[in-house]
C-alpha cells in the first residue's frame, strides 16, 4: 500500500530531473559554441561586468586586455560572449 502512494510522486519527479539535465547540457553546449567562436581582438563581456579585448585562451584560462598594456587572466567560464551593438543597446536600456 505504501509503494502505490509514492508512484505519483515518482512520475512527477523523473520528468523534472530529465528536463534539468537537458537544460544544463544545452547551456553548456551554447557556452562552448560562444567560446569557440572567439577570435583574437574580439571585444568581449565578462560575468563581472568587465569589457575587454580577447587575447588568447587555453583549456582553463583566458587572457583579456582590459586597458592598453593591462592583461588579466580569467576563467573561461567567466566569459559571457562578444560585445556587440545588440548587447550594448540592451545594457543601455537597463
Amino acid at each position: 500500500m505504501g509503494g502505490s502512494s509514492l508512484l505519483p510522486l515518482f512520475i512527477m519527479i523523473v520528468p523534472l530531473l530529465i528536463f534539468m539535465f537537458w537544460s544544463s547540457r544545452s547551456q553548456q553546449k551554447k557556452q562552448e559554441k560562444i567560446l569557440s567562436s572567439l577570435a583574437k581582438g574580439d571585444r568581449i563581456i565578462m560575468q563581472g561586468g568587465l569589457v575587454g579585448k580577447f587575447v588568447e585562451m587555453n583549456e582553463r584560462i583566458a587572457k583579456i586586455e582590459v586597458a592598453p598594456g593591462v592583461k588579466i587572466d580569467v576563467l573561461r567560464s567567466g566569459i559571457l560572449g562578444k560585445d556587440s551593438p545588440e548587447t550594448q543597446a540592451a545594457a543601455e536600456k537597463k
